[in-house]
């Protein structure tokens, strides 16, 4: 019985251990959640008084976007911003899940896009779809009842979208932004000790043009400029494309996650 007895200290120091392991991550992960929701009520202070201020300043700020099948048009200007809140509720209260800064660019032209080949009707559909664009679309028919023609009359407003999301676990925060430059998604990633007033007023000025700094922070951007800068001077090597990766946020999200953060944070 000495080596049995033996046996089960051992398994119950061992399960000892792993609980406390178990414990210690999750405190670490409710530290960083917590973080997180600091940063974010920073953030969200900030773009309420940007917003505010840039609907009364009203700036004429102007910006130029091609639409494919119609061509560039270099008048877009920008207005209209608001701000939202997604929030989760954990035990009894509401937490910020991500953060959206909105805002339009409108012009005064009229955008017309004429297709005559079904899988060109299909294509410039899919175009729109996908960045977003609202548009009527008038269809004609040939003698067999197929759709052989189309007009497209497309919104002459774009939407543009600046997004903070997290990974929680992570403490990393992700801003992306939609159709700024042109029809593009770009995408940031920072810790969340990086997110301070310095970002965010040189992200203010990059959105309204002012001179800014605002590409050149953060480690991962760094990184990223790094890797271009040696793929450049080594061409046959590959290296990764500088984007915010949508795993780790898909993670934060999962049930699993903010469950374990229920048993934690009151």
């Amino acid at each position: 019985m000495a080596f049995l007895d033996d046996l089960k200290k051992e398994a119950e120091a061992q399960k000892y251990q792993e609980q406390v392991q178990t414990q210690s991550k999750l405190a670490a992960v409710s530290q960083n959640f917590l973080l997180v929701q600091v940063k974010y009520k920073d953030i969200h202070h900030y773009l309420l008084e940007l917003v505010n201020q840039l609907n009364v300043l009203n700036l004429d700020l102007v910006r130029p976007y091609y639409i494919e099948g119609f061509g560039m048009i270099d008048d877009f200007r920008q207005r209209d911003y608001a701000l939202s809140v997604d929030s989760i509720r954990i035990g009894q209260r509401d937490y910020a899940n991500t953060l959206m800064l909105r805002f339009k660019c409108a012009t005064d032209k009229s955008i017309t896009v004429e297709r005559n080949v079904p899988s060109q009707i299909d294509n410039l559909k899919e175009y729109l779809w996908q960045n977003n664009l609202k548009y009527q679309c008038t269809e004609y028919k040939n003698d067999r009842g197929l759709v052989s023609r189309a007009i497209f009359n497309v919104t002459n407003e774009i939407p543009v979208t600046i997004r903070f999301s997290a990974d929680f676990e992570n403490a990393k925060i992700f801003l992306q932004m939609k159709n700024f430059s042109g029809l593009t998604v770009s995408e940031f990633v920072y810790d969340a000790n990086e997110v301070n007033s310095q970002l965010l007023d040189e992200m203010a000025k990059y959105l309204i043009d002012k001179p800014n700094k605002f590409r050149e922070l953060g480690q991962h951007q760094q990184s990223m400029r790094e890797l271009t800068r040696q793929a450049r001077q080594n061409k046959d090597v590959s290296y990764p494309q500088a984007r915010a990766e949508s795993g780790p946020e898909e993670a934060a999200r999962s049930t699993g996650f903010f469950g374990r953060l229920k048993s934690i944070i009151p």
